[in-house]
Formats: structure tokens, C-alpha cells, sequence
């Protein structure tokens, strides 16, 4: 919001650059100590995956979108603390900018052609998790009904023959979930017979994310929130969760 396995194409072999070293002078040694860049994955490795989301049929992926969301365990810092980097001829471009989660991939022919390496700075006690997102369309309002949302679980069953290569969305559980963000101080009810039933009362500071599967809903059920959706996900029937860190 795939699979040559994902996982294996973003966590590739690991290799330590140096970053400081000892500064020896005739009277004493003064050592400086840092953090090291390791290497972590390709630019074509991150590549693929897009690409390949976007070769799916129009049917597959009509109302939705990928995106990888990070996160720094086992603090929840935002993602740019841990400098992920495309390490380019022309210079480091970062993937995660300011408080922003989301990985802004840049896609050329130029960087696929070089296929510089990703880079990770972050000590050992310290990993950056993604998240594998298949986002929905932002919605008009703050609402959709039960019809909608077995239209986008549809949609993500159909591409999961084409994507992961398998049939999974009758196999797993999770295929059938939406992952609904639900904003804060938002209040997001499940409206079945003309009665609201609150699903979520988010007093935080942060969005909630709460596992909706409609099937558990009677025909005609309108979710609605009183805040715009922050997000929602299409639950991918995969691990979705890979990891980035140091070797220790």
C-alpha cells in the first residue's frame, strides 16, 4: 500500500562503510567515534517492487496505491533519524524527509542504471521497520459503506495472483481486513439499521489504527468518522513488516 521475496530484496548482505576514524598528533591520540553507514538494499531491489505494482491490470489496484511506511523501533522515532539514503554518484538523496513516514522513492532511468545502494545509519540497538501499504484512494467524506469496502478487498485478492504470484486471499485471514487510521480526536462508528455503534473513540495524539473486517457487518453498513480517515489500508495476506538494521 510482489515477490521475488521482498524481504530478501530490501534486507541484502550487509557491508560496514567507516565514517570516522582515529586522528593521531605528536602529544596524544584523540579517537572519534561514530555511527556507520551499512548497506541494506539496491536501488533496483526497491525498484521491482514498485514497477511491479504498477504492471498489475487496471482491475487490480483501480482504487489503490503502494507505499512503504517507516517506522524506528523500539522508540517510534520518525524515519529520517536513521538516514536512509540512496547513495548515488551524484549524492545521498534521502528516503524519509522531517516527520513524514512515508518513503519517497524517486524513480529515473538514470538511478535505475546506476542502481546505487541504500544505506542505513542507526546503531545496533536500533532498527527502521517498513511497513508494506497498499493505501485506498483518499475518500470524499469520512465514510464508506461495507459495499465499498469488499470492492477494495476485491480488488487486492485479484492482484494478489498477479503480485505475490500465489493464491492467498483464501487462504489467509488478513486478505479479508481493511486497516483504518482512524484520525485523532476522531470518533469512528459503524452505522448498521440506523443505529451507531462507536468502534473508536481516539482521545491520542496519533492516529489509531483499527482492524475493520466487514464481512462481520450487516449489507448496507456505513462507517463514518467526524475527522477525515488519516488512512486507510487494504491488509496485506503477507508478512507486511520488514526490517533494516545493523548487524551487531
Amino acid at each position: 500500500m510482489r515477490k521475488a521475496s521482498i524481504s530478501a530484496v530490501l534486507i541484502a548482505g550487509c557491508v560496514l562503510m567507516p565514517l570516522c576514524g582515529a586522528v593521531a598528533q605528536t602529544t596524544e591520540i584523540v579517537t572519534v567515534t561514530g555511527q556507520h553507514a551499512m548497506r541494506v538494499g539496491s536501488y533496483k531491489g526497491i525498484y521491482w517492487v514498485y514497477d511491479r505494482f504498477d504492471r498489475l491490470p487496471e482491475r487490480a489496484r483501480k482504487d489503490l496505491s503502494l507505499h512503504f511506511l517507516g517506522d524506528i523501533l523500539p522508540d517510534h522515532a520518525v524515519p529520517s533519524e536513521a538516514h536512509v539514503v540512496l547513495h548515488a554518484k551524484g549524492g545521498d538523496i534521502p528516503l524519509f524527509v522531517g516527520n513524514d513516514r512515508e518513503m519517497h522513492f524517486p524513480r529515473s532511468d538514470a538511478l535505475l542504471a546506476e542502481n546505487p545502494a541504500v544505506l542505513l545509519t542507526l546503531p545496533p540497538d536500533r532498527k527502521v521497520q517498513l511497513e508494506l501499504a497498499i493505501e485506498v484512494a483518499p475518500l470524499p467524506t469520512p465514510s464508506f459503506t461495507k459495499e465499498q469496502a469488499e470492492g477494495w478487498l476485491g480488488e487486492i485478492n485479484a492482484s494478489i495472483r498477479d503480485f505475490f504470484g500465489v493464491i492467498l486471499a483464501f487462504l489467509a485471514p488478513d486478505a479479508h481486513r481493511l486497516k483504518v487510521d482512524v484520525a485523532p480526536g476522531a470518533r469512528f462508528e459503524a452505522v448498521e439499521n440506523g443505529t451507531a455503534r462507536l468502534l473508536v473513540d481516539n482521545q491520542g495524539a496519533v492516529p489509531y489504527t483499527f482492524i475493520l473486517r466487514p464481512q462481520d457487518y450487516q449489507d448496507g453498513t456505513v462507517f463514518r468518522s467526524d475527522h477525515a480517515f488519516a488512512m486507510i489500508r487494504v491488509k496485506v495476506p503477507t508478512d507486511e513488516y520488514f526490517t533494516l538494521r545493523r548487524k551487531k
